[in-house]
């Protein structure tokens, strides 16, 4: 029996690897103007959603992995959660939520 080769639209394809994000995008359209905070954050048909960064890599929601070159506009020089900056930040706010 031959199969028959199935071609995916990129939209179509976009909701079958990427089903999380679609589904998170649908609930945010229902609190933010256009379903995201801020305007570069907008895709078509919907947003990446991300579940965590290292380095110069993401992860969304479905577990795909993603270069990031887009970088924070360059405010991530160092990449996403480099121990550096993390073990400074997180010893910053330890000590202003022990002075209250």
């Amino acid at each position: 029996m031959a199969t028959e080769a199935r071609e995916l639209t990129i939209d179509q394809e976009m909701y079958e690897r990427m089903g999380g994000s679609a589904a998170l995008y649908e609930q945010a359209k229902e609190t933010f103007p256009s379903g995201v905070t801020h305007d570069a954050r907008f895709a078509k048909p919907f947003p990446i959603y991300v579940s965590r960064a290292q380095g110069s890599r993401k992860w969304d929601v479905d577990g795909n992995e993603y270069v990031d070159y887009y970088g924070g506009h360059g405010a991530l020089i160092l990449g996403h959660c480099h121990p550096v900056v993390t073990a400074a930040v997180s010893w910053r706010r330890c000590r202003v939520s022990a002075r209250s």
